[in-house]
């Protein structure tokens, strides 16, 4: 049993190391080709993931399955960026993070090869909630002067702290819900999610209110003191929403040049979207190294582009971006089609994409990759499960569920993204 614990723990403290490693460190600055000391910090933290990660899996006897199919597809679309970075003249600062993603992908498929996926899962959630804690408590200042919460440590933007919250806060409460709650849990759901509204994201927080309904509605009963909290706060968020300025300042926040925040956003869309069809970079884009466009008519030179989706468009084209359109659908799908036991995988994934629409991410070195590759390797289409395979749901032990069928993995590399430093 001290082994198994020893193991776990090294499990997180990679996840850990991971984390940090595809966390921004400096603010408003990507990555170009040219080496620095933070571009070399980074890389020499993803190489102590990938040691430990390697170690590990020798360590143990038999190497578990991993899906193969959606790792093979990201591959693919971090091929396809290559080609458009090879023709738009930015090979070089794409490959660098073309290899940086496969190390990343590589060390995710060795955790995944070691431990069952709800083992997998956890230790992400327990990394993300080490993590985004430290960040909470150390940013609490920025709260304390009105401003919205974020890293102080590394300068972490609240868009990127309330994935590291948002993780650990629907874990707590889908334990919570599913009628296994602890006071720990209790906490650890209260904590993380009052973090997340402190970061005011607007996207996110949209995004983690329809998982917690995902949550709720996948849990097949619910405690009678979680039932009464869940009806008395809705007069409550009622109140709130009139008796105070809460959700007016959420929506019209300072600096924001409307109620959305899309309008300088929506000026990089067009931009892309306006890629003449006749040429390559509509097809295969121009590489992972754009992140910005050149914007005219407006009294800034260039917008960062605000979606993964539109990201996706600008790096790899119409191919690319369709081939990872089918890949999250494919991955959603899975999901759901195993009920009620994957409900929190589902709310994870869901709580993602929507977030992906407003936020970049999906093809970035980030949080969000890494939690979306854990899934996705994890997870097969029913025809690649064994028949008498038997896995609790997600975050229980064996001994609170005695048998429920469960998918399995197989082995495989992939590929896919790209870093902000």
């Amino acid at each position: 049993m001290s082994e198994t614990r020893s193991r776990a723990a090294a499990a997180v403290v990679i996840w850990i190391i991971l984390i940090a490693s595809v966390t921004a460190w400096r603010k408003g600055v990507y990555f170009e080709g040219d080496l620095d000391g933070v571009v070399l910090a980074k890389g020499i933290l993803q190489g102590v993931a990938l040691g430990m990660a390697l170690l590990l899996q020798r360590a143990h006897v038999t190497a578990l399955p991993v899906a193969g199919g959606p790792l093979l597809a990201v591959l693919a679309v971090l091929a396809i960026s290559l080609v458009g970075a090879i023709h738009s003249g930015s090979f070089a600062a794409s490959a660098v993070l073309a290899v940086r993603i496969v190390l990343l992908i590589v060390t995710v498929v060795l955790l995944v090869s070691v431990f069952p996926r709800e083992a997998v899962l956890l230790q992400l959630t327990i990394a993300a909630g080490i993590v985004g804690g430290v960040l909470v408590v150390s940013g609490l200042g920025t709260v304390a002067g009105g401003g919205r919460l974020e890293g102080t440590i590394i300068p972490v933007s609240p868009n990127g702290l309330v994935v590291l919250c948002a993780l650990p806060a629907l874990a707590a409460i889908h334990r919570v819900v599913s009628r296994r709650a602890t006071p720990g849990a209790v906490v650890a759901a209260l904590f993380y999610t009052l973090a997340c509204v402190a970061t005011q994201s607007r996207t996110a927080l949209l995004g983690l209110a329809v998982a917690i309904v995902i949550l709720v509605l996948g849990a097949s009963t619910i405690q009678r003191w979680v039932a009464f909290v869940m009806i008395v706060s809705v007069p409550a968020i009622f109140v709130v929403a009139i008796r105070t300025s809460f959700f007016e300042s959420l929506l019209n926040r300072e600096g924001s040049p409307s109620d959305l925040t899309l309008n300088s956003r929506t000026i990089a869309w067009e931009v892309v979207l306006q890629t003449p069809v006749e040429s390559l970079q509509k097809w295969v884009g121009a590489g992972l190294s754009v992140k910005t466009v050149r914007v005219q008519g407006q009294y800034w030179n260039e917008q960062v582009l605000d979606s993964s989706w539109v990201s996706a468009l600008a790096q790899t084209g119409l191919i690319g971006t369709a081939v990872l359109a089918v890949v999250v659908t494919t991955v959603l799908v899975v999901n759901l089609r195993g009920g009620r036991r994957n409900a929190l995988p589902v709310a994870v994934l869901v709580f993602l994409l929507i977030r992906t629409f407003l936020e970049t991410g999906l093809l970035d070195a980030s949080v969000t990759f890494l939690v979306f590759v854990a899934l996705a390797s994890t997870f097969v289409p029913a025809r690649h499960r064994q028949p008498e395979r038997h896995e609790p749901p997600w975050g229980t032990t064996a001994g609170q569920v005695q048998s429920r069928t469960g998918p399995t993995r197989r082995v495989s590399d992939g590929t896919r993204s790209n870093a902000a430093i």
